[in-house]
């Protein structure tokens, strides 16, 4: 990590510069990636969810209730 103050490297493992005695900023912890392939899985069982409701709702709702003729 270079010190704000006087730009001179210092390890990730120390608190102040060698070289000016200035509190070196903490470091931040990396973020964590999104991954795709998770986002992508959620959005496959979010259609496979829609479409067994639609199944439900039009087809095999009617046929217990017994609405009649099917669509």
């Amino acid at each position: 990590m270079d010190c704000p103050n006087c730009g001179v490297y210092n390890p990730e493992d120390r608190t102040v510069c060698w070289r000016c005695d200035q509190e070196l900023p903490k470091p931040k912890p990396p973020k964590e990636k999104k991954d795709p392939a998770a986002l992508q899985r959620r959005m496959w069982i979010i259609v496979a969810i829609a479409i067994a409701l639609w199944i439900v709702l039009t087809w095999l709702l009617p046929v217990l209730l017994g609405g009649g003729a099917t669509p």
